[in-house]
C-alpha cells in the first residue's frame, strides 16, 4: 500500500523515541529521590552536629579528633599529601573531617532517598532506628578498620556520645522522607462547566460520552480497580520476613500479628496476641545477648527459623490471595542465608566493635527487615 512504509518507519521512531523518554524519565525520577535524600541526609547530619556541640555545652568536654584522624589515615594509605604544618596542617584536617562526615550524612540520606516506600513502611521507630544505625556502622566501622580507635573499649558515655547523635539524624531523615508522596493532584469533584466547544450537544461533548452516534449504545462505567498483591512484590516480602527470621527467629510472626496482618487466623488476631508477640520478641532479643544462648547454626535453631519463616510467609501469602507454597520457599531460604552470613558478618565484626554494639545493629536490621516485609 503507497505510503505504507513510512508509517511503519514513523511508528517505529515514535515507539523509540518512546522508549527513550521513558527511560529518561525513570532515570529523571531516581535522581529526584536521590536528591531529596541527600538533603534530608544534609538537615539530619544538622541535627547530629547539633546535639553534639549540646553535649559538649553542657559537659564541657572538647571537641572530637576522630573525624580529622580519619582523614588523615585515609591521605597516608592513598599515598596522598595534607599540604602545610602545624596548625596549618591541622586546620585542614579537621576541616575535611567535618566535610567527610557531611559527605557521609547526605550518603546515607541519598541511599534511604531511593527507597522512600520501604522507609515509610519501617515505622516511626524502626525507621530512625535503622537510619541512625546505618550511618553509625558507617562511621563506626571505618574507624576501627583504620585503626583510628577501638570501639570495643569505648565506655557507656563515649557509646551514648555515638548513639545519641546519630538517633537525632535517623530521626529528621525519617521526618523528611517518610511524609506521603507529594504530586497527587486532588480528585475533581465538579465536573467543568459545558462550553459551546464542548458541551454535550456538540461532537466534541457526544464522543466524550462514548460516541457520535445518539443510537450507540453508552459505554458501561468500568468499576474502579481493586489493588491486588503482585506475585514478584508478594515474594519479595517474603523474601524480607526470611531474611528477618534469619536474625531473629520470632521477629516476622512478631510485626505480622503486631500489624493484625489479614492472614493471620483468628486466634492471632485476638487482642491478647499482641502482647504476647511482642513479650516473646522482646525474650529473644534478650536472650541473644546472653552467653549461654546457643549459636543460630545449631540444626534445632536453623529448623526454628525455617518453620517461624515459612509460618510468617504462609500468613503473608493468605493475605493477598496467592499461593502460599512459593512464599514459604523464598522465606525460608531467606532465612538459611541470613543465618550464616550475619552470623559470620557478626562474628567479623566483633573482632573490632564490642559484640553487644553489633547485636542491637542486628536487631534494628531484623526489625527493619521485619517492618519491609510485613
Amino acid at each position: 500500500m503507497p505510503g505504507g512504509g513510512q508509517g511503519n518507519v514513523a511508528f517505529t521512531t515514535g515507539a523509540s523515541r518512546g522508549r527513550r523518554g521513558g527511560r529518561r524519565d525513570q532515570v529523571s525520577g531516581q535522581l529526584k529521590k536521590m536528591l531529596k535524600g541527600a538533603v534530608a541526609g544534609a538537615a539530619g547530619t544538622t541535627a547530629l552536629n547539633a546535639v553534639g556541640y549540646g553535649d559538649m555545652a553542657l559537659r564541657g568536654r572538647p571537641a572530637s579528633s576522630t573525624p580529622a584522624q580519619v582523614v588523615e589515615q585515609l591521605a597516608r594509605r592513598s599515598s596522598l599529601t595534607i599540604p602545610g604544618g602545624g596548625q596549618a596542617r591541622q586546620s585542614r584536617l579537621e576541616g575535611l573531617g567535618a566535610l567527610t562526615g557531611m559527605a557521609t550524612g547526605a550518603g546515607v540520606g541519598a541511599a534511604a532517598g531511593l527507597v522512600p516506600g520501604s522507609v515509610r513502611r519501617l515505622g516511626p521507630l524502626a525507621g530512625p532506628a535503622a537510619i541512625g544505625a546505618a550511618a553509625m556502622l558507617a562511621t563506626d566501622v571505618a574507624v576501627a578498620v583504620l585503626g583510628v580507635s577501638d570501639p570495643r573499649t569505648w565506655d557507656a558515655a563515649s557509646w551514648l556520645s555515638d548513639v545519641v547523635p546519630h538517633l537525632a539524624f535517623g530521626a529528621v531523615v525519617y521526618a523528611a522522607l517518610a511524609g506521603p508522596p507529594g504530586g497527587s493532584a486532588a480528585p475533581a469533584t465538579t465536573p467543568p462547566a459545558a462550553t459551546d466547544d464542548g458541551g454535550q450537544d456538540s461532537p466534541a461533548g457526544r464522543q466524550r460520552q462514548g460516541g457520535s452516534d445518539p443510537g450507540a449504545p453508552a459505554a458501561a462505567a468500568l468499576p474502579p480497580a481493586r489493588p491486588e498483591t503482585r506475585a514478584a512484590a508478594l515474594l519479595g516480602r517474603a523474601a524480607a520476613l526470611g531474611a528477618a527470621t534469619g536474625l531473629r527467629s520470632t521477629v516476622a510472626l512478631a510485626a505480622l500479628i503486631l500489624r493484625r496482618n489479614d492472614g493471620l487466623p483468628a486466634v492471632l488476631r485476638h487482642p491478647a496476641a499482641r502482647p504476647a508477640a511482642a513479650l516473646a520478641d522482646a525474650g529473644e532479643l534478650v536472650a541473644d545477648k546472653l552467653p549461654a544462648t546457643p549459636s543460630r547454626l545449631e540444626p534445632p535453631g536453623l529448623a526454628g527459623r525455617v518453620v517461624s519463616a515459612s509460618l510468617a510467609a504462609a500468613v503473608l501469602a493468605r493475605s493477598g490471595h496467592r499461593r502460599p507454597l512459593p512464599a514459604m520457599a523464598v522465606a525460608s531460604a531467606a532465612a538459611l542465608a541470613a543465618a550464616k552470613v550475619c552470623h559470620d558478618a557478626r562474628a567479623a565484626l566483633a573482632r573490632h566493635l564490642p559484640d553487644p554494639a553489633v547485636a542491637v545493629a542486628e536487631d534494628a536490621l531484623a526489625i527493619g527487615l521485619a517492618a519491609l516485609g510485613s
